[in-house]
């Protein structure tokens, strides 16, 4: 089948590059914005308390579920405020009400918003609209610029904070992550290839091919997210760049090595890519199936943030995969052997032992040693597994230069740590809600362990929903406030008003919420992902007990790539832990893109055992052969993905260096050195339940001892 298609796009060549141009054009033309499908929501399930929360309050309290703001005010020289400066920052509240700016319902302040320290003083933005929405985006940067204007010359500034703020500059911030990683991919990219390959065009091709495709990417998941009604999390748009350059350039190295490793042999350059087609194609196939399975897992998470990444990268690497079969052999067949210009392909001078020969050499003498060793290595460093703490404040995890972030820090220095992110339980029933039970209820919190302040009640119109707004006593993105909520506070609302429902909301019950589906998320997306795994890993080996080894070594990685970033971030840098969402987006890039390089390595380890080579000559062969592949597309992509450390954004420097520890390690120590010494050590064993290697051996002796019978006959029978 995969002749057939590597003649078929041979013949058709000039057609499938004008197919793909064509169809890029049009869908990059047609299709709408991916930015108008972006979300920054967590996206949790109706179930959860914090969801029920939000619908109560966006039906009977739209003051507490519209967007907001914060505006802190202070002296530019830190000093206490003066009475001057108080009046103007009174003045500057009734400038930007009257300024009846678009989606800004009221702008207020009040003596009760002065610091304790008279250095501070709040100014409260109550809009109309979700943050994330037109309407609010705008509000903020109308605010901030007249806010600016209006304090000149005051000796005072002032800085937004607050929901619809968080939102504008997280989504900011993104998009800048996203340039700054398209650049250092593309450079990175180039480099690595001209290194590798020595080749001008080489250099060129895959960012050429992959910038098609992954413009094509983009616009096709717009459509689908317009067709099916989804969003997609701001992290979609920086992961699809490193995803798939990083891919997509594999996918291509790995095309390229075969073919040059053919031509090498003295094949003519149309014979060569059909041997390299062939060949690689089934690798490419396989591991970008895997690749797409594994994102699928994504699918049955609860937490819309996690959920909302699978399309996009399902797409992006099916049309990768589509590409590589099809647009790439096409380009190559123009080319033919000129592609590696300046350099010439030529067979390899015996005379020059290279790195993989000698790692070859080493794996067929002592698999042993080898096994062990690198087993050591991956225990060693997952260690740092033990050290894993995870954190909720995702807030924290943006720039501290971040605007957002300085203003929030600024509040926070000068008013209680739950001030600023005020809790909220909602009482609602179809009934007019008794008053003394929703006081009593009020007045439990108030003696409730976590628990700051409690707030006036608040009713609705018709006395059928209540909200008790109060404060946490510690942060209200802290670990501890978490805890807080999920124990003691939510504890102590159960049947405390009979025949009506009470939940918790506000961010803190949010990222509870988080926690708990999290935990259920986890268990069911790893588990996925891990049988997907198995199951393309038996089918496409033929072996089960091959496929089981395999599993056992990427689960090793993964506790080793885990260790290390543990090491990294928590005890080398001081962070107060890992995002909440490391270990499951981390496993699912590191066991579906770093099997890649297994499938390369056990394709070509068949390959050999196949054709009748003893177990530790093909483990030699397949580490000659197979390892450069494998290690250039290691640090191509470990590459890419190491771009996210520029972006500044702490979510994304965590994946990106899980990712990129992760595939360094699956490509240099599962693939090249574990594998091929399993299958060493194992022999036909290795590929249970199927014996192709023992029966091709015993039919190679069965004929060589015919032939000798046959001689022996032939010479007895001659005359003397």
């Amino acid at each position: 089948m995969t002749r057939r298609l590597a003649e078929l796009v041979v013949a058709w060549r000039w057609y499938i590059i004008a197919g793909w141009i064509v169809l890029g054009a049009l869908l990059v033309s047609l299709a709408p914005s991916l930015t108008g499908f972006t979300s920054s929501g967590y996206g949790l399930p109706a179930s959860y308390q914090s969801t029920q929360a939000e619908n109560i309050a966006l039906k009977d309290f739209p003051s507490v579920a519209s967007a907001s703001g914060i505006i802190a005010v202070n002296a530019t020289d830190n000093s206490a405020l003066t009475m001057p400066q108080l009046e103007k920052i009174d003045a500057l509240a009734k400038s930007l009400d009257g300024d009846h700016i678009q989606s800004v319902r009221s702008v207020t302040t009040s003596p009760l918003f002065l610091s304790k320290n008279q250095k501070l003083q709040l100014i409260e933005v109550a809009m109309t609209g979700q943050p994330g929405d037109d309407g609010p985006n705008a509000a903020v940067a109308t605010l901030r610029s007249d806010t600016d204007a209006f304090l000149a010359d005051s000796g005072l500034r002032g800085q937004l904070t607050g929901n619809a703020a968080i939102s504008v500059d997280q989504a900011s911030e993104f998009n800048r992550a996203e340039k700054i990683i398209s650049i250092a991919t593309v450079l990175l990219i180039l480099i690595l290839l001209a290194l590798v390959f020595h080749s001008v065009i080489i250099a060129f091709l895959p960012l050429l091919v992959v910038g098609l495709v992954h413009q094509m990417a983009q616009s096709l998941t717009a459509f689908f997210a317009q067709w099916f009604g989804f969003t997609v999390g701001t992290e979609l748009a920086p992961l699809l760049i490193v995803v798939m350059f990083g891919v997509g350039t594999d996918y291509i190295v790995f095309l390229l090595f075969r073919y040059r490793e053919q031509l090498g042999k003295g094949q003519d350059p149309h014979e060569s890519l059909m041997v390299a087609l062939c060949r690689a194609g089934e690798v490419i196939a396989s591991a970008a199936v895997t690749v797409m399975l594994a994102f699928a897992a994504l699918l049955v998470a609860s937490i819309g943030q996690l959920r909302s990444l699978a399309p996009g990268l399902i797409i992006g690497v099916g049309l990768m995969l589509l590409a590589a079969l099809t647009l790439v052999p096409a380009i190559l067949s123009l080319f033919g052997v000129t592609v590696f210009w300046p350099s010439v392909p030529k067979p390899h001078d015996p005379k020059h032992r290279t790195r993989s020969e000698r790692m070859g050499a080493a794996v067929a003498k002592r698999p042993g040693i080898v096994l062990l060793s690198s087993v050591v290595v991956l225990l060693v460093l997952a260690s740092g597994v033990l050290s894993l703490k995870v954190t909720y404040n995702q807030l924290a995890e943006l720039p501290q230069n971040n605007p957002s972030t300085e203003a929030y820090n600024t509040i926070s220095s000068a008013f209680p740590a739950g001030f600023l992110g005020p809790s909220q339980i909602f009482v609602s029933a179809t009934r007019p809600l008794n008053g003394t039970e929703v006081d009593a209820l009020a007045s439990k919190l108030a003696h409730t362990e976590g628990v700051a302040q409690v707030l006036p009640v608040q009713y609705a119109a018709g006395n059928t929903s209540a909200l008790v707004q109060f404060l946490l006593t510690d942060d209200p993105y802290s670990n501890q406030a978490i805890a807080d909520m999920a124990g003691p506070i939510r504890a102590a609302i159960v049947d405390a008003v009979p025949g009506a429902t009470v939940v918790t909301g506000g961010p803190t019950a949010t990222l509870t919420d988080v926690k708990a589906a999290l935990q259920i998320d986890t268990r069911n997306v790893l588990l996925l992902a891990l049988l997907v795994v198995a199951v393309m890993l038996a089918i496409l080996l033929r072996a089960l007990a091959g496929a089981a080894y395999l599993l056992i070594g990427i689960l090793l990685t993964y506790a080793a790539t885990v260790g290390v970033v543990a090491y990294i971030f928590i005890r080398g840098l001081g962070y107060d832990g890992l995002d909440f969402s490391i270990p499951i987006v981390g496993y699912i890039f590191v066991i579906a893109v770093g099997t890649d390089y297994n499938i390369l390595m056990a394709t070509r380890l068949r390959e050999e055992f196949q054709g009748g080579v003893e177990s530790h000559e093909a483990a030699r062969i397949a580490i000659v052969e197979g390892a450069p592949a494998v290690t250039a597309a290691g640090i191509i992509l470990a590459g890419t993905f190491a771009s996210l450390l520029l972006t500044g954004i702490q979510l994304l420097e965590e994946i990106g260096a899980a990712v990129a520890l992760g595939v360094l390690l699956a490509s240099n120590v599962l693939a090249t050195r574990i594998v091929p010494t399993l299958a060493a050590l194992r022999g036909f064993h290795f590929w249970w339940p199927h014996h192709m290697h023992a029966k091709t051996v015993a039919d190679r002796d069965e004929l060589v001892s015919h032939l000798h019978s046959a001689d022996a006959v032939s010479v007895g029978s001659q005359p003397d």
